[in-house]
């Protein structure tokens, strides 16, 4: 039997969204007790740098960059892709008005979202991994429910942020917009460490100087990776112009070699799923870091089991003396990079083979990355699990801003579990209204029409308009839920018009 809910369950679920959003110790991830750094190598933080379990993004324009002169606010969470959803889009009718958007299910307040006249979202910064966080009921989850509460009561951009310094919690920086002005707090942007999907918005920034609704949609769908575009140079510069010129005949694993390596050349890094350089690359790629680690850590496969393009990036510029890392300690002579690369292009190369056969045109990437979302209401996995997930092959790669993080699976080491989970673009203005999307229904029963409604507007990128006015709201809902708890002293009831 279920207990009945009480305030103290929200601070616990609370709580734990708060404890994700920090990176986990290399303690807690280590399945090796001994993930030292050998003497004769450098130190390379990118190696154990560990992301963490969600993190929040969001960006805003203010009205001299939008094309309807009011600032727009996008958001997008990051975390893992579950049955039934983590986030759930819900219009809460409070006395001081309505506030729409995201809700974490047993926290009755509004977390990324907008009311008649603001709108807020936050944004991860940078913390330290915390071994021993405090405690479910302790005062950074009852603060950060409390600043929700007030966000969703504010009047203004400014008046949404006015004490927002002793209730926001570590990580975390907060974003406002109203129909004239842009607020954050802290009010001078916090110091990221550079990052690939960073760098990415920044170059689609700097493309578009006046910017719509419709254009921030796009910007947050984008699945060119960054990552793919500073990395590929690196690893392809001696093979795309240290070609043989001799007249000698090429062999067949030479041809497949050349055509894998012309297609690269030509290749923008967009993480299209009917594509085959997507899939050659991440193949290469993760190639590539078994090698370079093999030797250092016998089992760099249990402990790095994704890619880690920054560590990669390190070693093959050579930073701060990184490129010693692709020598093979035990090895007589002295490996270099460029040894490593052309040999890790055979690994994947042979590997791809193997599994997709040897015509690169039956190659692509949405047949190896597909988007899978497991049914897990207790516990995961199991048959019944399998006939309901969802699974589609999709686009993109952990470091686009469409992100899909892979999964630790050696048998499908492509399929993503975790990544873009909730995306949001807002405007207060007129001419604009505000957009939002889940990957899932609003359901979690497999029996209802509302468990995976949602999931094909999520993979064609179609975003659901939603509205403060309530009639609109009851207007254009395809049905309505009741649940009513029962209550001694109260008969009150929760209404869900779901899309």
């Amino acid at each position: 039997m279920v207990a009945a809910w009480t305030p103290v369950d929200s601070l616990r679920i609370a709580h734990a969204f708060l404890s994700d959003l920090r990176p986990k110790s290399r303690q807690e991830l280590s399945v090796s007790s001994d993930l030292r750094v050998p003497s004769d190598r450098p130190a390379t933080p990118e190696l154990f740098a560990t992301p963490p379990e969600v993190s929040l993004n969001a960006w805003a324009l203010s009205g001299d960059r939008t094309a309807t002169g009011a600032p727009i606010l996008a958001a997008d969470i990051v975390g893992p892709l579950s049955l039934p959803s983590e986030w759930y889009l819900a219009d809460l009718q409070l006395p001081t008005g309505a506030a729409i958007g995201a809700t974490l299910p047993g926290v009755p307040f509004v977390v990324i979202g907008r009311n008649e006249r603001v709108a807020w979202a936050f944004r991860s910064t940078p913390q330290k991994a915390v071994r021993e966080p405090e405690a479910p009921t302790g005062r950074g989850a009852g603060d950060y429910l409390m600043m929700l509460d007030r966000l969703a009561r504010s009047t203004d951009a400014n008046n949404a942020l006015s004490g927002t310094s002793e209730m926001l919690s570590a990580g975390m920086e907060v974003l406002a917009i109203d129909r004239e002005t842009l607020a954050r707090w802290p009010e001078r942007e916090v110091e990221r460490p550079a990052s690939f999907r960073d760098a990415r918005l920044a170059v689609l920034d700097d493309r578009q100087l006046i910017i719509s609704v419709e254009g921030a949609i796009a910007v947050q769908r984008d699945t060119v990776s960054a990552a793919a575009r500073a990395l590929l140079p690196l690893m392809a510069k001696e093979l795309w112009f240290v070609r043989s010129a001799s007249g000698i005949e090429e062999t067949r694993t030479e041809r497949l070699r050349n055509e894998i390596l012309d297609k690269l050349a030509q290749w923008n890094g967009d993480m299209d799923r009917y594509s085959q350089e997507p899939l050659v690359f991440w193949a290469w790629v993760s190639a590539l870091q078994r090698r370079i680690l093999q030797d250092e850590f016998p089992a760099a496969n249990a402990f790095w089991t994704r890619p880690n393009p920054d560590f990669l990036y390190a070693v093959l510029s050579g930073r701060g003396g990184s490129a010693v890392w692709c020598d093979i300690r035990p090895s007589a002579r002295m490996e270099t990079c460029e040894d490593q690369v052309r040999a890790a292009l055979d690994d994947a190369l042979g590997w791809l083979v193997d599994r997709y056969g040897s015509d690169p045109s039956d190659w692509s990437w949405g047949e190896a990355h597909t988007l899978n979302m497991q049914w897990s209401p207790i516990r995961p996995g199991g048959m019944v699990s399998d006939l309901l997930s969802l699974e589609a092959p999709t686009p993109g790669d952990p470091f686009t801003l469409m992100s899909t993080v892979f999964a630790s699976d050696d048998a499908r080491p492509f399929v993503s579990n975790a990544g873009t989970n909730f995306q949001a673009v807002m405007s207060l203005s007129d001419e604009s209204g505000s957009y939002f999307i889940t990957p899932a229904g609003q359901s979690g029963h497999p029996l209802s029409k509302f468990y995976e409604n949602l999931f094909p507007k999520w993979m064609q990128g179609e975003y659901i308009m939603m509205s403060t006015d309530l009639s609109l709201a009851r207007g254009g809902a395809a049905g309505t839920s009741r649940l009513s708890p029962k209550s001694e002293d109260s008969s009150s009831t929760i209404e869900d018009r779901s899309q």
